[in-house]
């Protein structure tokens, strides 16, 4: 099961409790293009928490995502895929190894360590960068085989080999650090729907946090708080979002509570990787991405609240945007996950793979 080798062709699939999304990259010259680019809705109930709870629709879906794609070209068979955030881990160790070949027994002795299940129940890979001495910096992913199981038998039904399995956050770092040309020490954190991860980047993805904060948690706590629809609660989230100057500062009170515990949840991290990481750089700043980073003021509020530079992220700071009808300034924000995976078939690795 591999998480980290390559491919030339594959378009990226990125699969969410409520859409499906695919972007194919193609080279115009020394350039990248996106070439190919779809989303479609899930029904309620289809996916939850990564876990496939009605199989027929999920392929069903799956197959409309492919027919109905935008774009030109022939839609490669191969994908790369984005394994639920939930459902996955990655861990990077730092081993001594007089010889390579000794990597796999050490990484067995100190994983069971690190992840709450025992290896027999994972699927796992790794990736070693390149040496310093005797020691690895070594990138460890690992999902339980019952969910890459369920997921395989969705891809084989429709018709698609899995090329890469990929973890969420090596997909948004890929775009938004390697890509954009920036890998300042930094905190990325991807607001979605039913969930936000939390990744801390320095020369690398060094861990992932899986918070319990989400667009749908905060469209819950303002329908039940202000007595509105779920629709209602949607639409005044986006016209007000976190600005005082909105809405009288409603939405802005009603939610600083979530954003108290989100700039926690920064700082506990950083701090975390400042005590048991060795020779940790400085992380200085906090980059926003995922659906959730289209409340209006949400970095200003961040800022305020962390004392860190915030910004939201820029998915096409280095790649043309083939439609901006399509991808709007708000909707890019949630394909940066399948922009990354698009790229994974395109760029070359910057690790050493293992045989």
């Amino acid at each position: 099961m591999s998480f980290f080798s390559t491919a030339e062709t594959a378009f990226g699939l990125d699969i969410s409790d409520q859409s499906l999304r695919l972007i194919q990259m193609a080279k115009a010259g020394r350039r990248l293009k996106i070439q190919s680019y779809n989303e479609i809705k899930l029904p309620a109930g289809c996916l939850i928490k990564g876990e496939i709870n009605q199989p027929e629709v999920l392929a069903k879906n799956l197959e409309k995502l492919i027919k109905t794609k935008f774009g030109r070209g022939e839609l490669s068979r191969e994908a790369i895929i984005a394994l639920p955030e939930t459902e996955t881990f990655l861990k990077t160790l730092e081993i001594e190894a007089e010889k390579y070949e000794e990597i796999p027994d050490k990484i067995k002795q100190l994983l069971p360590q690190s992840l709450p299940l025992d290896l027999d129940e994972l699927y796992w890979d790794w990736q070693a960068a390149a040496p310093n001495g005797n020691n690895y910096q070594i990138v460890i992913g690992a999902s339980p085989k019952k969910i890459i199981d369920d997921y395989f038998k969705i891809f084989t039904e429709a018709g698609l080999i899995p090329v890469v399995l990929e973890i969420e956050a090596a997909a948004i770092t890929r775009l938004l650090v390697e890509h954009n040309h920036d890998e300042t020490p930094q905190i990325i954190i991807d607001i979605g729907q039913s969930r936000t991860g939390l990744f801390l980047y320095d020369n690398g993805v060094k861990f992932t946090v899986s918070l319990p904060i989400s667009g749908g948690q905060i469209n819950e706590m303002i329908s039940q708080s202000l007595d509105l629809s779920p629709e209602q609660a949607e639409a005044a989230k986006i016209a007000c979002g976190l600005d005082e100057k909105k809405c009288e500062g409603a939405i802005l009170e009603l939610l600083t509570p979530i954003i108290g515990e989100l700039s926690k949840q920064v700082l506990n991290a950083i701090n975390f990787y400042y005590e048991n990481y060795p020779s940790p750089n400085e992380i200085k700043k906090i980059v926003l991405g995922g659906g959730g980073a289209n409340t209006i003021n949400i970095a200003n509020v961040l800022k305020r609240a962390t004392a860190m530079e915030t910004s939201i992220s820029e998915p096409f700071k280095s790649l043309k945007n083939p439609n901006p009808k399509f991808f709007t300034p708000d909707k890019s924000q949630s394909f940066i996950t399948a922009i990354g995976l698009g790229l994974r078939g395109l760029d070359p690795d910057n690790f050493y793979d293992h045989p």
